[in-house]
C-alpha cells in the first residue's frame, strides 16, 4: 500500500500526512463479522482505513466506520461479499469485494450491489478485477485528469465492425507508439502518462 500512497503523492503532495490507519481493534471486529479479509483490503485498512483525507474516490465512503456500520445488519455477516464502501452518489449501489472471484495473490473482484437481504449474485455489477486496481484507477481519474487543459471521452461504437478497430490492444499499442508510458500495477484497465497528456482506459 506504500506504493499507492507514493503514487497519490505525485499528484497530491502531502497525502501521506492526511491519511489515518484504522484501529487494529476495529479491523478485528470487522473481520469477525465479515470473515477473513483479502490481504490488499487489510493493507488498505492498516494504512488509511480510518481516513483518506480529503481525497474522494468514486463517490464512495471508504472509512472502516461505514463498513462496521453496515455489519450491524446480521444477515450481511460472513457472506460471499465483503462490504467495503458506501455509495455517496445517487445509485444506492454500494461497493463490495467478491470472495468467489479472486484476483492476483490476495485480492478479489470489486462489484456493486444494493444493500438488501437475499440479494442474488446475479444482481451484482462487476466493476474492477480487484481493490488495488480500483484504488489506482479512481485516484488517477480524480487527481491526474483534472490537471489537463482538454479532456476527451471515447467509448466503443455500437457497430461491431467499427468496434473491432477500437480493441484495447489497438489503443494501448497506439498509446505506446505516441510516447505514453503505462503505469503499474494496473493490469486490466490501463493508466498512461506522458507529461503533457494522460490516458485512462477502462
Amino acid at each position: 500500500m506504500k506504493s499507492f500512497v507514493d503514487f497519490v503523492e505525485e499528484y497530491r503532495p502531502g497525502f501521506s500526512q492526511e491519511i489515518v490507519p484504522a484501529d487494529r481493534f476495529d479491523i478485528a471486529v470487522l473481520e469477525k463479522h465479515a470473515g477473513p479479509l483479502p490481504g490488499i483490503y487489510r493493507q488498505f485498512l492498516e494504512t488509511m482505513g480510518a481516513s483518506i483525507g480529503d481525497l474522494e474516490l468514486a463517490e464512495a465512503s471508504l472509512s472502516i466506520d461505514g463498513a462496521l456500520g453496515a455489519y450491524s445488519l446480521s444477515w450481511l455477516s460472513n457472506t460471499r461479499y465483503i462490504y467495503f464502501a458506501g455509495d455517496h452518489g445517487l445509485s444506492s449501489r454500494h461497493w463490495f469485494l467478491d470472495r468467489m472471484s479472486p484476483h492476483g495473490a490476495d485480492d478479489c473482484m470489486v462489484v456493486r450491489r444494493v444493500l438488501a437481504e437475499n440479494n442474488p449474485p446475479e444482481a451484482s455489477t462487476p466493476q474492477y478485477v480487484g481493490l488495488e486496481e480500483f484504488l489506482y484507477y479512481e485516484a488517477f481519474k480524480e487527481l491526474r485528469l483534472p490537471q489537463l487543459p482538454f479532456r476527451r471521452k471515447f467509448s466503443t461504437p455500437d457497430d461491431a465492425a467499427a468496434a473491432a478497430r477500437y480493441r484495447a490492444d489497438v489503443v494501448t499499442a497506439l498509446a505506446e507508439e505516441k510516447g505514453f508510458k503505462r503505469l503499474p500495477p494496473v493490469e486490466h484497465c490501463a493508466l498512461y502518462e506522458r507529461g503533457d497528456a494522460a490516458l485512462l482506459l477502462y
